[in-house]
């Protein structure tokens, strides 16, 4: 008898896993709105699964900034105008020397990657569309982030790219935001093909300095965002 080949066999990811996968991917695309609340089982009889791993997805994603619970369970987060201009600070930090260290090792797989998001985003402004320009831009992220040499800091950068990323869901729904950061998008992406380190230091600055505005534009005339310099926790 032949013996058997199982390096092609896969166990499948646990429950828990694939909810906490597919909720953080929807989270991520602004599926929900700031502030709406989440049930685990709501959600349990929706995925036709029990509570348990819908319970556990959902503590992960309040780990990951995703969600914040309190007294009536899972809720999308409202930024606080205090824990965003934290966030926007550490990205100032550090994200323009990664992009300076990423476009010097730019990979032609990423360039490529680079001109698709870029392309993706200037058909999302053609077409008004907010959802296709904020994925364009996770895409555009994604691309020089894997560039960057120091594994440390780019784990350190992703690890505050979902709190940034309420920013983003709040800001990009502005047709003259999403036009700017096109615009940045486009310089970027030739000072990453030029392989100017400085240039592309420079153009990850400008893109957390606009996101800021924006952001504190909005905090100043709506009231969606919190002035409080904390979250309520359970």
């Amino acid at each position: 008898m032949s013996k058997l080949v199982f390096e092609t066999v896969r166990r499948a990811p646990p429950l828990a896993e694939q909810i906490y996968t597919t909720l953080r991917q929807q989270l991520r695309r602004g599926a929900f709105s700031m502030g709406e609340r989440l049930g685990d089982a709501a959600l349990a009889k929706t995925l036709a699964v029990s509570r348990a791993p819908v319970r556990e997805a959902l503590s992960r994603l309040v780990a990951d900034g995703l969600l914040e619970t309190g007294k009536g369970g899972f809720q999308i987060p409202v930024p606080t105008v205090k824990s965003m201009e934290e966030v926007f600070d550490v990205r100032s930090l550090l994200e323009p020397p990664a992009a300076s260290r990423a476009a010097q090792a730019l990979t032609p797989s990423a360039e490529a990657a680079l001109d698709e998001a870029l392309k993706a985003a200037r058909n999302a402004v053609a077409q008004g569309d907010e959802a296709g320009f904020l994925a364009a831009n996770y895409l555009f992220r994604s691309a020089w982030i894997d560039c960057v040499p120091n594994l440390r800091l780019r784990d350190t950068i992703l690890r505050f790219d979902d709190q940034a990323g309420l920013v983003r869901r709040a800001t990009l729904v502005l047709p003259a935001a999403r036009e700017e950061a096109l615009q940045l998008l486009e310089q970027w992406t030739e000072a990453f093909h030029r392989r100017d380190s400085r240039a592309a230091g420079d153009f990850a600055l400008a893109f957390i300095t606009a996101a800021s505005r924006y952001f504190r534009e909005l905090a100043e005339r709506e009231e969606v965002f919190r002035s409080v310099t904390s979250v309520p926790s359970a």
